[in-house]
């Protein structure tokens, strides 16, 4: 292999070169005569009709007239330097287009485009009928945007000529300067960006056809010289040897630089996922090319080389037979024959012409030049039918060859890893373009749990079936679902094509891999339990309206999604399939059954905006629990996005659609639970097994279960660190006294509730972090019931630092239903007077032992009793000196405690310690009675 490498002092001096302008003509007609070469098979490639375009593809560029296609204005950049139309392209345009065409050299302005080259399979074995033309029109570095905003238009307008020709042409605007220096557009769906140079640039040299205008310089520059391709190129203009306006310069291609494999690696591997053959070749050249490093002989210096060394044969010389050569040899050196046997098969899917069947049309040099490689290759003919049936491949087949082409996309990305570690080079690709292309092979290649996988990038171009028959064996968390062809009640395992736990995940499969079309039979197979047909086909007629048709990471038209950070679009939900839950409410149904959601199984897709499909189920007690917290997962993603997912769900078992309407709120709630001001809410709902308080801590759906409502009311009072107001769902408790303290109590304020019960009363306590606490006790009047408590909770918002106030409503109940009246709002502790008249100050002051345990020190008027000295006896001592006192109230209370040896604590727990340490004082005074 020749060396590139090699410094220029090995060479001559840089002026004594033995240059000359015949040895320059000689070289210059070599490349010309192959260029012409492959025009002429690029011609012979094209329908009849469609040969005019390439006639006229220069006389379009080079002239502004309004009854041509592709006119824009007078005034768009056009002339070709060095292009003058000769007359049997003028008749052409005259007989085809119209007469009245007429061309005066003298009337064109200055010349505004350098070349005009034809890029890609354009002339090679591998151009087909079908194959679209990529063109590369290079402009003037002086046309400003106005002029190249003309000149896009003038470009486009000419493609949609083509169309009606049968053609599919994309026109590339290149600044020759610009592309020099590395400047490149920004990565869309079909531009590289910045992820390749000098390999675009190789690929261009060995590929490109010069339609119209300057000869590239690079053909000038010998191959051993391309090393110091900036001084020659100099040379050849100073001393004269190239004119000004005759060659244009895109740079050379020694001295490639690490980086640069690796953001073409990545490109090609996002390349992959629609055009998985055409990217192994590109991916495994890059490889190739990177195990030489740095010591890399591009291909087109190959060309070159032959070119000098007077070898001309267009088929030798072929692009693509050279990659194909180039990637032979080094599979061989490496005895990796199933990669070469992949590359055989993606080169010939390439060529495209079907050896099993008779010659066709426009293949006359293209299939002698294929069916000598396959005599090489020792294909026997079953396997070139099975390769040219690929249009009927059918799951297993292109499952194989969906592990095989994954395998090999796995063993490239690993390399590029390798190469990356080994080289220390980061990646010649803008950060920004690396992650889009990541996001995209993510997208497509990732395997996670409960993700849909696509088994056809680009190899087969129809599975669908005719008949899909669904069975499923087993039962309860052990079911699973299983589709074939085959309408045998007992799949067999060479039968089955998928297999999923829950049936809508099976469908997605079925419907992202294009199994079901809109003739496609969906059949059960056999007598499944709790689902019948009807139930099959409105799944999957619900699943069809939502799921993706293709892979985003494909589609061009989803390009600008990757530019941002995935987020779920789409919730589908399907509710009781398979179940018979309604049956549990017996001949009521959901009638009598008001507090809870009889759902005991739920199937979810989700469908995020990069086009992943997910797909998961729950059953059992917790459905519903764990649907929270998917759909609080959701949106913590979708929290990245505008907006949040669009929900659609399906209740299947469920008569009259009662369940539905019952249950199409939950995801509203939730939002409004979570997602909307003020934060930081709890939501309380009841489902099958009990009471539940669930509340977002770090992203995360934490959950409380009571199993009845006085336990519920004892997890309220549970301490929070911040105001956490409460939602409850209108079905948790409809007929309780929370519901009215929960509607009434919605500021960051303590609320006083309390409920007369005769001789006695329910104390409700709502402070200001939006902990509830309940105690009772005796009634005799409402001063002497609310005035003592707002008093103690004044003292404790006086040791708070707080500046909260204070409502006091009274609880009334009429049947079931539970209203508030409003008493008063207080911001001023009660006066003296308003107080139940005694001398008795109670006082609690709490103290920290060295083990860290809370105890209390009791204040009685001016006398302190010290859990330090009393220890266990502290409240029968200080029961003893109450009874010396003349007042003996039935019920001591505390008026006030201190817990100033803690952190700043909430109203409610000064009230737990409250109602604590009054129980132990009143039993100890009993005590002492007796």
């Amino acid at each position: 292999m020749a060396d590139t490498s090699t410094t220029s002092q090995a060479h001559n001096p840089l002026f004594d070169r033995g240059i000359s302008h015949d040895g320059l003509a000689q070289i210059r007609e070599r490349f010309l005569n192959l260029n012409r070469e492959r025009l002429l098979r690029t011609r012979t490639a094209l329908l009849p009709r469609q040969q005019i375009f390439l006639d006229l593809l220069p006389l379009l560029i080079h002239i502004n007239h309004p009854i041509l296609p592709g006119y824009n204005s007078l005034s768009a950049p056009c002339g070709i330097d060095g292009y003058q139309p000769d007359a049997l392209t003028l008749d052409r345009v005259r007989n085809n287009i119209a007469r009245s065409v007429n061309y005066r050299p003298e009337d064109q302005a200055p010349p505004q485009i350098h070349s005009i080259f034809l890029m890609g399979s354009c002339g090679t074995v591998a151009q087909a009928e079908s194959s679209d033309l990529d063109i590369w029109l290079c402009h003037h570095a002086n046309i400003d945007e106005a002029g190249l905003e003309k000149l896009y238009h003038k470009a486009g307008a000419i493609s949609e000529w083509a169309k009606t020709l049968g053609l599919e042409i994309h026109f590339f605007l290149m600044n020759n300067d610009q592309f020099r220096r590395g400047h490149r557009d920004r990565i869309s769906a079909e531009s590289a960006g910045t992820s390749q140079h000098f390999l675009l640039l190789d690929e261009f040299y060995r590929s490109a056809l010069l339609v119209a205008g300057r000869y590239p310089i690079w053909w000038l520059v010998p191959p051993e010289e391309e090393v110091n391709y900036q001084e020659y190129t100099a040379l050849l203009h100073s001393q004269g040897f190239v004119g000004p306006n005759e060659s244009i310069d895109f740079g050379g291609v020694s001295n490639i630089p690490a980086g640069e494999f690796i953001g073409a690696g990545v490109w090609q591997l996002y390349k992959a996922i629609n055009s998985p053959y055409k990217a192994v070749l590109k991916l495994l050249l890059t490889e190739a090319y990177a195990r030489d490093f740095p010591r890399v002989y591009p291909l087109a210096v190959s060309l070159k080389q032959a070119i000098y060394d007077g070898n001309s044969d267009a088929d030798a010389l072929d692009p693509y037979i050279m990659v194909y050569q180039r990637l032979a040899n080094y599979l061989n050196d490496r005895k990796e024959f199933d990669r070469l046997e992949l590359v055989r098969r993606a080169f010939y899917f390439k060529v495209g012409i079907r050896l099993s069947q008779l010659g066709a049309a426009n293949t006359t040099w293209r299939r002698p030049l294929l069916e000598k490689l396959i005599q090489e290759w020792q294909w026997p003919p079953e396997q070139l039918l099975n390769l040219d049936t690929r249009s009927r491949w059918k799951l297993r087949r292109v499952r194989e060859e969906h592990r095989f082409l994954v395998a090999e996309l796995t063993n490239s990305y690993r390399f590029l890893q390798d190469f990356a570690k080994r080289s220390k080079r980061p990646a010649l690709i803008k950060s920004q373009e690396m992650t889009l292309l990541g996001r995209k092979l993510y997208a497509a290649f990732e395997r996670k749990r409960y993700k849909v996988e696509w088994l056809n990038p680009g190899i087969a171009p129809d599975l669908s079936e005719e008949q899909l028959f669904f069975h499923a064996s087993g039962y309860g968390s052990n079911r699973r679902w299983a589709v074939s062809t085959s309408a045998r009640h007992d799949f067999e395992a060479d039968a089955i094509l998928q297999e999923h736990d829950h049936l809508s995940g099976l469908l997605c499969w079925c419907y992202c891999n294009g199994l079901i079309n809109d003739y496609t039979r969906l059949r059960l197979n056999g007598r499944q339990e709790g689902v019948n047909e009807a139930d099959l086909r409105r799944l999957a007629t619900h699943l069809r309206q939502y799921l993706p048709r293709h892979a985003y990471s494909a589609d061009p038209a989803k390009h600008e999604a990757f530019n941002r950070p995935k987020v779920p679009e789409t919730l589908l939900m399907y509710v009781n399939l398979g179940q018979h839950a309604l049956n549990m409410l017996g001949t009521a149904g959901l009638a009598n059954r008001n507090d809870n959601y009889p759902i005991n199984h739920i199937e979810i897709v989700v469908i995020n905006s990069w086009g992943e499909v997910s797909s998961i189920a729950y059953g059992g007690a917790e459905t519903v629990l764990n649907t929270f917290k998917v759909y609080q997962q959701l949106m913590v993603a979708a929290a990245r996005g505008s907006h949040p997912p669009v929900i659609r769900m399906l209740c299947f078992n469920d008569p009259d659609n009662k369940l539905l309407k019952r249950t199409q709120h939950l995801p509203k709630l939730l939002y409004r639970a979570f997602y909307t001001e003020p934060a930081n809410k709890r939501l309380l709902i009841r489902l099958n097994d009990g009471f539940y308080i669930l509340q977002s801590r770090n992203d995360e759906l934490q959950s409380i279960q009571a199993n009845n409502y006085s336990t519920l009311i004892q997890c309220l009072g549970r301490g929070q660190t911040e105001y956490s107001p409460i939602l409850m769902d209108r079905f948790c408790a409809p007929g309780s006294a929370l519901t009215s303290i929960i509607h009434t109590a919605n500021t960051a304020d303590c609320y006083v509730f309390f409920h007369r019960r005769e001789a006695e009363a329910d104390l409700f306590l709502r402070d200001e972090r939006g902990s509830l606490h309940h105690s009772s006790g005796a009634f005799s009047t409402e001063e002497n019931l609310v005035q003592p408590l707002l008093a103690f909770l004044f003292e404790c918002q006086k040791e708070q630092q707080s500046s909260h106030s204070f409502y006091v409503y009274e609880l009334h109940q009429d049947g079931e239903t539970w209203t508030s009246e409003r008493k008063g709002i207080f911001t001023e502790p009660p006066a003296s007077e308003q107080l139940p008249h005694t001398n008795i100050d109670l006082e609690a002051i709490a103290q920290t032992q060295e083990s860290g345990r809370l105890v209390f020190d009791m204040r009685c008027n001016d006398q302190l009793f010290s859990y330090a000295q009393s220890g266990q006896l502290l409240f029968d001592e200080l029961a003893e000196q109450l009874q010396l006192l003349n007042e003996r109230p039935q019920h001591y209370q505390l008026s006030r405690i201190n817990l100033s040896v803690m952190p700043p604590q909430q109203s409610c727990v000064y009230m737990r310690y409250k109602q604590h340490i009054e129980e132990i004082l009143n039993t100890s005074v009993l005590a002492a009675k007796q």
